[in-house]
């Protein structure tokens, strides 16, 4: 039943009888409540749904909670609950929000919240403490909790002012509730009653009130009417606190997990909330913040027990200091002493953590970096704020463990001599176990080092990174050596992942503070390093940086280790990205000796991750080929004269593709699958080299090289292997080529580069895209794989290339070249290849095909002398079905309502400008007519002549009303006088312009898109081109309403072509659209309905 409300929910009898549905449905309810659970839910959802339907036109439903006091206050605890959970339903029905009628469920939504929120809440509020002064714990009861709490909940979690959060942001912010509410937070009972439910209420339903706590430590601080009624509401909450931390029955409460984790969210939230100037007001300020620093202590060492609460805690103390300007000298004091104690625990709970990681007892923090970076920058927040204690801290526990890998080390040194070690495993696992602690050591320094902020840094703070810089580069040192010597039974690759990931985490961190695109000041920190180690400036800093981390490209060569070398890997070179996206680091960089060694020496024998192979099951290793040369492309260009440089760089590839050519000619003894995997990898490092490419002069470079001496290549490879993973490869090589990015793709006035260049497309897609239309499809499942990622790939190389402007595509057509018919006839035929259904639920596909569409009707479309009329039929109905409200991609959409208005423009344009003609000739008709020497009797024979054979001039002659003309013009005027067949296409079809018009407005006037300007665009050339049957739609349409509301409609239907004129001139759209914008407002007003005529035979 709950289904068939939900596919009929636009139906007429809907909104004329839903308040009878609904008592029908609470009779049912009220009548059966023993039935199954799952029963009760879906009809407790049946009757949210249709209260919410007709919450605007039914003032019936208006009064929910004394429509439900049946449940509440006649029935039994059974009843209590189910009335409870049927509130509950109510209220998160009204929230939800749709794509559909975003509008009007807003209005409604908005509604209710005035009307029914805040009565819900009270209801709850007082059952809540009625349960809370009865102290019963019966099973019954205790539902009876539950149900009340996840109400409160649900009603504190209402979308109070329409911003429609993401769930996964609750912990940030505030809530939003109305001035209304203000009664319920400003009297003291509120916060009474749940801290005492909280202590007195049983472990798991007190995990309910903790989280209403937590909701009531986010409520908004414009809530109370008064600074005074503010301070008392947060004091209230800092006494109850204490008590928490300081009774017994607080203590026990915390020693549960669940208690334990919300009750550190509920802090989080509420130093979120209120500025800390408010809370350092309470008289007890200081012993509740030792408290809460004696409980995130505690919090720190639970990381076995509740690890996912410690980055809550984090949040508080990071809020604590970041504004701890607003605070008293006294209670800054207080709380950087706090902070450096909390800072020390934290760290010896780190190092505590890794022998149970390794004993396998709890989850390791260092396998998930996004969520372990997270929580490090708030704990260098908090370390920072008394950075000289801290910090010291930090350096000595990282210095004894320096020592001890030190020591272990030369121990193992010393025993190898070239023989296994006795005990090896042992020692194995003392190494492994120092190294972790070390990793931590590091990512706990570099997120102290990155923590630094430039204009509050102080030369203390500068000291102690350069300190700290200091012991990590020789720490990275030692670890280089030990690298290069030990044994590989003696290693783990897992400890070597997260110890060279921790060093590039401090490498990033040291370049984002103190390698800037400014010359940096901070001369205490290179005065250490160069007092230790020579490093005086930043460049020689990005020296050892790119020495350290080109070791990570190279292999082992054991399998155990493939997968961590592999994405170790992909950290290095997104390392190097970062550094090669600066203007001055890639400079720097462009500079190095180690990096000139690079640019000359970029084949596979230096690293393995370039030698061709299967191809890798994450996309992120599958990517490194393509990022390491995207990298050396923009270190490579980041000087001006490259010429010399660019031509030794691309010898290595010059030998590779020789051989390959050779091979080609039957003159190499490489097999076809060793051709193959090195074409594969060639083409991708290509792509790469060629997507960092920025302007003219190094396109021109790229260019000369590749072709044409290359270009034969790519032509025979998508021959032999189009169905292959290398026919994507260079689909997508070419895609990137083939683009006019940042017009880089511009020639010479003289230079036939542009048009060989898209002949050369022309030649690779026509051969790729006729193996696709005769590729069997093997299995209807995989044809994304085995099609549709080929096609996507020739529609995107075919918008590149046709929007590229560096080509004029008339020279095709005067010197009868069909390298553009060609590959416009494959696009039709792979287009009608594809249902309309899978072209729009491929998203890629989809984007892909409705952007080469907006390119086409843009220039193209037009000069063709015909298309296939099935391609129209298709073309029409993608771009309308794209539109629909089921398919609200918001891309497709706006390229989809682009290509319909371009063709609009056309087909109206050009009827305007026959228009003119005609009326042209019709006055040079009448003035001939009308002159004397016409009406003169005796002037010739024009007297004895019609007006129609003066307009079409005497037989056999060469004039027109009276002139003599050439041959030429006479063509020319019969080219003129000749319909063009996209306009005769469209007048002679327009139920496509009334099929088209009916989905837009229906989108426009009733859906809330975010390109509604873009949707609105192509309606007026849809109304000015099939004019009679807007006026029959819309008379249809405002008949279709409620009598009492078509007056006003028809009003609001009549102002909608108010002072427009019929041109598509960009003012008259302006007004158009200002018209629409206007309209659908008064539907939303109106509750109007949308209706949907027959559109089975328009399409």
């Amino acid at each position: 039943m709950l289904t068939l409300t939900h596919a009929h929910r636009e139906m007429s009898f809907l909104y004329k009888r839903p308040p009878l549905l609904g008592t029908f449905v609470l009779r049912y309810i009220y009548q059966n409540p023993d039935a199954q659970p799952f029963i009760i839910t879906a009809q407790a959802q049946l009757f949210a749904l249709i209260s919410k339907l007709g919450w605007i036109e039914h003032e019936e439903f208006r009064s929910l909670v004394d429509n439900i006091q049946v449940f509440l206050q006649q029935g039994s605890i059974g009843h209590r609950i189910i009335g409870i959970r049927i509130l509950n339903a109510v209220a998160l029905e009204m929230n939800l929000t749709s794509s559909r009628h975003a509008t009007r469920y807003r209005r409604i939504a908005v509604n209710f919240r005035d009307a029914q929120l805040l009565q819900i809440f009270q209801c709850a509020l007082s059952m809540l403490q009625g349960l809370a002064q009865s102290q019963m714990s019966d099973p019954e009861t205790e539902k009876l909790k539950e149900s009340i709490l996840v109400l409160m909940r649900t009603c504190l979690s209402f979308d109070f002012i329409g911003t429609m959060p993401d769930e996964s942001s609750d912990d940030v912010g505030s809530i939003q509730a109305p001035t209304t509410w203000r009664e319920v937070f400003e009297k003291p009972g509120y916060l009474d009653v749940l801290w005492e439910c909280w202590k007195t209420f049983s472990n798991p339903v007190s995990v309910l009130v903790l989280e209403s706590l937590s909701q009531a430590a986010s409520i908004r601080r414009s809530l109370f009417s008064s600074d005074e009624a503010r301070n008392t509401y947060i004091h209230s909450m800092m006494r109850e606190t204490v008590l928490a931390f300081k009774t017994g029955v607080g203590q026990n409460k915390l020693q549960d997990v669940g208690n334990f984790h919300e009750f550190c969210r509920m802090l989080s939230r509420f130093r979120n909330t209120f500025q800390l100037s408010e809370i350092c007001e309470y008289k007890e300020f200081e012993q509740w913040i030792s408290l809460v620093g004696e409980f995130t202590s505690r919090g720190f060492h639970s990381w076995k027990w509740s690890p996912n609460s410690v980055p809550y805690l984090l949040t508080f103390w990071s809020k604590m200091v970041s504004s701890i300007s607003s605070a008293k000298q006294g209670t800054v004091e207080y709380i950087h002493n706090i902070t450096v104690d909390l800072s020390r625990t934290y760290v010896k709970s780190r190092l505590e953590c890794v022998q149970a990681v390794m004993d396998g007892d709890v989850d390791d923090p260092l396998e998930s970096e996004e969520e372990l970076v997270t929580t490090l920058e708030m704990f260098a927040t908090v370390a920072r704020s008394k950075y000289s204690e801290s910090g010291r801290f930090i350096l000595a526990e990282f210095k004894d463990l320096a020592k001890k890998y030190r020591e272990l080390i030369q121990r193992l040194s010393s025993m190898a001599n070239g023989s296994p070690i006795p005990n090896s495993s042992d020692i194995k696992d003392q190494l492994v176990f120092v190294e972790m602690q070390l990793t931590w050591m590091v990512y706990i320094i570099g997120a102290c080092v990155g923590g630094r902020i430039s204009y509050q840094s102080t030369g203390e703070q500068e000291q102690m990174d350069g300190e700290m810089a200091s012991e990590i580069l020789g720490y990275i040192h030692q670890t280089q050596m030990w690298i290069a010597q030990r044994p590989l039974y003696l290693a783990s690759p897992e400890a070597h992942l997260y110890v060279q990931s921790a060093i590039i985490y401090f490498y990033t961190q040291f370049r984002s503070s103190y390698i800037g695109e400014e010359p940096s000041k901070s001369t205490k920190v290179y005065g250490i390093l160069g007092e230790r180690w020579g490093f005086t400036t930043p460049n020689q800093v990005l020296d050892v940086i790119m020495n350290s981390s080109l070791g990570n490209l190279r292999s082992s060569g054991d399998p155990e280790w493939r997968k961590c070398e592999e994405q170790l890997v992909v950290r290095t070179l997104k390392l190097f990205t970062q550094l090669a996206l600066g203007y001055s680091s890639v400079k720097h960089i462009r500079k190095l000796d180690t990096t000139q060694a690079l640019l000359k020496n970029h084949d596979p024998s230096d690293f393995r991750f370039l030698t061709p192979a299967k191809k890798p099951s994450d996309t992120a290793v599958a990517r490194s080929r393509m990022n390491y040369y995207t990298m050396l492309s923009r270190v490579l260009f980041a000087e001006d004269n490259v010429e010399a440089d660019f031509w030794s760089f691309v010898k290595p590839w010059e030998s590779t593709l020789d051989k390959v050519t050779l091979a080609f000619e039957g003159t190499s003894d490489l097999s076809e699958e060793e051709i193959r995997l090195i074409l594969l990898g060639m083409f991708k490092d290509l792509r790469g080299f060629v997507s960092s490419i920025t302007n003219r002069k190094q396109f021109s470079l790229f260019f000369d090289w590749f072709y044409p001496a290359y270009t034969p290549i790519v032509q025979r490879a998508i021959e032999i292997w189009p169905h292959d993973e290398l026919g994507i490869a260079i689909l997508r090589f070419w895609n990137e080529f083939a683009s006019n990015k940042n017009s880089r793709v511009t020639f010479d006035v003289s230079s036939p580069n542009g048009i060989l260049l898209f002949r050369e497309t022309s030649n690779i897609l026509y051969t790729y895209g006729q193996n696709l239309l005769n590729r069997p499809l093997s299995n209807p499942n995989s044809r994304w794989s085995e099609k549709y990622k080929g096609i996507m790939l020739y529609f995107n190389i075919l918008s590149a290339s046709l929007s590229g402007k560096y080509v004029n595509f008339g020279v095709f057509k005067l010197y009868g070249d069909k390298a553009l018919d060609r590959i416009l006839d494959i696009f039709f035929q792979l287009m009608l290849a594809i249902p309309v259904e899978d072209m729009i639920a491929f998203p890629k596909l989809a984007q892909a095909y409705f952007s080469a569409l907006d390119v086409f009707t843009s220039d193209h479309m037009t000069g063709l002398p015909m298309m296939p009329h099935p391609v129209l039929a298709y073309m029409f109905r993608a771009l309308a079905d794209i539109i629909q409200p089921q398919n609200p991609d918001t891309i497709c959409c706006t390229l989809a309502c682009s290509a319909i208005d371009k063709v609009c423009t056309f087909v109206m344009n050009w009827m305007i400008k026959d228009k003119i003609r005609k009326d042209g000739e019709n006055n040079d008709l009448s003035r001939a007519n009308g002159s004397p020497l016409l009406n003169n009797p005796g002037s010739g024979n024009n007297s004895q002549r019609s007006s129609v054979e003066i307009l079409r001039g005497p037989p056999n002659s060469g004039s027109t009303n009276g002139r003599p003309v050439s041959k030429r013009r006479q063509q020319q005027q019969q080219e003129q006088q000749s319909t063009h067949w996209l306009v005769e296409y469209m007048m002679s079809n327009k139920e496509i312009l009334s099929y088209l018009f009916l989905v837009l407005f229906q989108v426009v006037a009733f859906e809330n898109r975010s390109n509604y300007w873009s949707l609105s665009r192509p309606l007026l050339g849809l109304i000015l081109l099939n004019r009679d049957f807007y006026v029959d739609y819309t008379n249809t349409f405002i008949q279709a309403q409620l009598p009492d509301r078509q007056e006003k409609v028809q009003t609001a239907v009549n102002a909608l072509m108010e002072g427009v004129d019929v041109t598509l001139t960009t003012t008259n759209r302006d007004r158009f659209t200002q018209n629409i914008t206007t309209f659908r407002r008064e539907c939303t007003q109106l509750t109007l309905m949308s209706i949907t005529p027959d559109t089975s035979g328009m399409l």
